[in-house]
């Protein structure tokens, strides 16, 4: 009796399995079975990468095996979206699938750039998830480090080596003089032609963000690429020095710390946006002409966050036909809200066809509340 019982019983589970199982979507149900699968078999399916910009080279990544995260990304509720994403530095991909990565914003949604779609993860494993960036990002940047410190660590005839944060590739230098900044030079010939690959347009004043590596240390930092003054290694094949910048650190001309080099060294330490947060309306306006002209793309996407689509793809369009832009003067013009301002800013273009011209641009930039961070909300460029 006691066995017929249990029959019954197992005869009407299978039968609720049976019907659950066939309102599963087909694909999500695979994707579940390839999870499965694979967890079982102890392999890792998911990738975390950080880098400081899509098109970087240089990338760290560990395998994510934790349930939570893959289970949602494997079998993923996709949610079509306007939103303009507010993307981190960090990607994640499926390990044995020839997909494109997908791009992690500043939440910990998980975004489909292409099909501008996105995945909201459970709250669990979204701070699974930043916990492992953590971990990933204090490997992958460097450390911020005031120059009055920076200057004892690169003390002078110190040799260290310099990792350019775009491309992975580094050289050995030494520093040879500066007293605002480092005054260095390349070691070698070998370390000559390193560099020249960094900068593969030709030498030029242009700064990089990079990484400096001393005893074991990784400061985030800033290099151009223009040998000028003294010349104490004549047989590297570089005639001259270049300047390497830290933070708060500054050019012989001025006291004060170089933006575009700045900028930089808050890339290579990872945290243009806590740069950009505690920065006012004219410098974020500075900052923006100073990424057009360094061609740094990630840097404008971060700078212009908050502009209508439409603007932001104007901005794009009209660099595409610039050779080169440089910042020259500018204002922040004067008005009474504590939560509006605007600033106006003219630069000299080299146009594809039109030769040398100056363009202004003027932008307004609102925060919520009086300590909140500025945010572009309009561009105009004429």
């Amino acid at each position: 009796m006691l066995f017929k019982r249990f029959k019954r019983v197992r005869t009407c589970i299978t039968i609720v399995l049976v019907f659950a199982l066939a309102w599963i979507p087909e694909d999500r149900l695979h994707a579940r079975s390839a999870v499965m699968k694979e967890a079982a078999d102890g392999q890792s399916v998911l990738r975390l990468t950080v880098k400081s910009s899509p098109d970087a080279a240089f990338e760290d990544h560990e395998r994510i095996k934790d349930p939570d995260i893959v289970s949602a990304v494997y079998s993923p509720n996709w949610q079509a979206s306007n939103e303009i994403p507010r993307f981190s530095d960090l990607y994640i991909s499926r390990e044995g699938f020839s997909v494109p990565s997908f791009r992690v914003d500043v939440s910990g949604r998980v975004w489909d750039e292409t099909q501008s779609k996105m995945l909201a993860l459970p709250e669990k494993a979204v701070a699974k998830l930043q916990q492992s960036a953590e971990a990933l990002r204090a490997r992958h940047y460097g450390q911020l480090l005031d120059w009055q410190d920076a200057e004892k660590l690169f003390s002078r005839k110190a040799y260290f080596v310099i990792k350019d944060m775009e491309t992975g590739l580094s050289f050995r230098v030494q520093r040879r003089a500066g007293h605002d900044h480092a005054d260095v030079q390349p070691v070698t010939k070998a370390d000559t032609e390193i560099m020249k690959q960094i900068y593969n347009k030709g030498w030029t004043w242009d700064r990089k963000a990079i990484i400096a590596e001393k005893d074991g240390r990784q400061i985030a930092a800033s290099m151009n690429g223009m040998p000028h003054g003294g010349d104490g290694i004549p047989e590297n094949g570089f005639s001259g020095h270049f300047c390497v910048h830290f933070l708060n650190s500054s050019t012989h001309k001025s006291e004060n710390p170089d933006l575009p080099h700045q900028l930089m060294v808050y890339k290579a330490a990872g945290k243009l946006r806590n740069y950009f947060a505690d920065s006012s309306p004219f410098l974020l306006g500075q900052g923006l002409l100073e990424a057009l002209h360094h061609e740094e793309p990630e840097m404008i996407r971060i700078l212009t966050e908050g502009l209508p689509k439409e603007q932001s793809e104007a901005l794009l369009s009209q660099q595409q036909d610039w050779r080169s832009i440089r910042r020259k003067d500018g204002r922040e013009l004067p008005r009474e809200e504590a939560w509006l301002s605007e600033v106006q800013l003219e630069a000299e273009t080299l146009h594809a066809s039109r030769g040398k011209r100056l363009v202004q641009f003027h932008s307004r930039f609102v925060r919520m509340s009086p300590i909140s961070p500025w945010e572009m909300k309009e561009l105009n460029i004429s």
